[in-house]
């Protein structure tokens, strides 16, 4: 076994130099190339190397880095296996794309100070794990993977074959009621699902607004920004054993009355205590809202307690079509107004200037969702 010494690499140094513009006023787009070379060699550096494939297996199996690979593979399939991933040639295209590889998903000693497998020995032991003891489909997706035809997703990709891993699940939904149960529920479930390196989206609406009514007290509502910051910091926190950060979105319906708030989060001159600078944001967008815009109309957002209270349906379940003009009428219902198409231009705004909020059109999901 062979171990690194150190040295002092310069492909930082250089991949900055990319931008740097030549004497025909064109970028050094070489140095990209020379950053990846100096990059691989402190790569290599710093990999612990085996004199053979199957002591390397034995090793990370012992050490408990991935998981029992000989359980379902002969050694002479494992050797088989492993050499034709070897056989396949890989070359990064970019500094840039190896330095994302060898950060985020390569497998590294405990300490982090040195890396255990390169692309294709990642490539072989994700398609091990997918493949369940089918030497032949393990060369599939080795072959799949290596040529680039077929890219699992990131938990995929990081977690298949190792042993201290999260799940192989991408995305998880969750949406919180209007009670501080549901919100602590939430909450939990979320930094939960986060550890476990799922990117995890929450629907805000059904909270009540900022200033409504807790058993009749009015104006001692906080509002969905304590909730979404809270969430923010719970994301922050609860990573993936520190290889993957945690990731998470908040919704919420474009008609609920704290929406403008919502929105003003990710604004670049917002406030450092309102700012939702980590966490996503995106908006539930129902066809109603658009109908409006087309007419150039006012739209309304509704504080959803006081909806709930006349309706007995939440602002997120109720059908628009057929009661917004009577929610709008109703002197019950607290309510505030705005031009559809300057919600438009805010929006627009707000996506120019941070990338958010994204948009989920409703009505068209609901639509042509096969159980509707």
């Amino acid at each position: 076994m062979k171990t690194m010494e150190e040295k002092k690499y310069n492909h930082i140094e250089l991949n900055n130099e990319v931008t740097k513009r030549r004497e025909d006023g064109f970028f050094s787009l070489e140095k990209d190339q020379e950053a990846l070379v100096a990059y691989l060699e402190e790569v290599k550096d710093k990999t612990i190397f085996f004199d053979t494939e199957i002591e390397r297996l034995r090793y990370l199996v012992d050490n408990d880095f991935y998981f029992n690979v000989f359980d379902i593979y002969s050694e002479t399939d494992l050797i088989e296996i492993t050499d034709y991933a070897k056989s396949i040639p890989f070359n990064f295209a970019s500094y840039m794309s190896a330095s994302k590889f060898f950060k985020d998903y390569a497998l590294k000693t405990n300490d982090k100070s040195q890396y255990l497998e390169d692309y294709n020995q990642h490539v072989a032991i994700v398609a091990l794990y997918l493949a369940n003891g089918n030497k032949a489909q393990a060369k599939q997706f080795i072959s799949a993977m290596v040529e680039q035809r077929y890219q699992p997703a990131t938990p995929t990709f990081l977690n298949a074959g190792r042993a201290r891993r999260g799940e192989l699940v991408s995305c998880f939904l969750l949406e919180v009621d209007d009670s501080l149960n549901s919100i602590n529920f939430i909450d939990s479930t979320a930094k939960q699902l986060s550890k476990i390196g799922g990117g995890v989206a929450i629907n805000l609406s059904k909270l009540r607004a900022r200033g409504e009514a807790i058993k009749g007290i009015k104006g001692v509502a906080k509002g969905v920004l304590p909730i979404a910051k809270s969430l923010e910091g719970g994301f922050s926190y609860a990573d993936q054993l520190g290889q993957r950060p945690g990731a998470g979105a908040v919704y919420l319906n474009i008609f609920h009355y704290d929406v403008e708030e919502f929105l003003d989060t990710k604004k670049v001159n917002a406030d450092e205590d309102l700012r939702l600078s980590t966490i996503s944001t995106g908006l539930i967008v129902p066809s109603k809202f658009f109908d409006l815009a087309k007419e150039g109309k006012d739209f309304y957002m509704f504080a959803p307690h006081t909806v709930k209270e006349e309706y007995g349906v939440t602002l997120d379940d109720i059908d628009l079509e057929k009661y917004y003009d009577d929610m709008v009428a109703n002197p019950n219902v607290e309510k505030k107004k705005k031009n559809a198409r300057e919600m438009l231009n805010l929006i627009a705004q707000t996506q120019l200037q941070s990338g958010y909020p994204y948009l989920m059109f409703k009505d068209n999901a609901n639509r042509v969702h096969p159980n509707s």
